[in-house]
């Protein structure tokens, strides 16, 4: 799949419920062979930089480093979820600009 035909929305119900925890829910069309590729398309979007991949059985995890603030992006296989989640929720206000970056795109 091309990239640029990747489209990421922000779950915005999930998003209002969990913005204090300091996540931020994507839809996108992903499943557990295509992770790779939908998370690169993601990681280009927004700019950032990958410090480090994890694979289990059930869920791939990469950390972030965007503008010198952690963040983990973060696929389930079970639940289908994609999503970024910061290392420390003081960062809030980075994960909100992320969002608009997302949301232009």
């Amino acid at each position: 799949m091309d990239t640029t035909e990747i489209r990421f929305t922000i779950n915005s119900t999930i998003a209002q419920s969990f913005n204090q925890l300091g996540c931020l829910y994507i839809s996108t069309e992903i499943d557990w062979d295509r992770f790779d590729s939908v998370a690169s398309a993601l990681v280009k979007l927004i700019d950032a930089k990958v410090k480090n991949k994890e694979s289990g059985a059930d869920q791939h995890r990469w950390q972030l480093d965007f503008e010198g603030v952690r963040i983990y992006l973060t696929y389930e296989d079970i639940s289908e979820s994609f999503w970024l989640e910061l290392e420390h929720i003081q960062d809030q206000d980075v994960l909100d600009f992320i969002a608009t970056l997302i949301e232009k795109k």
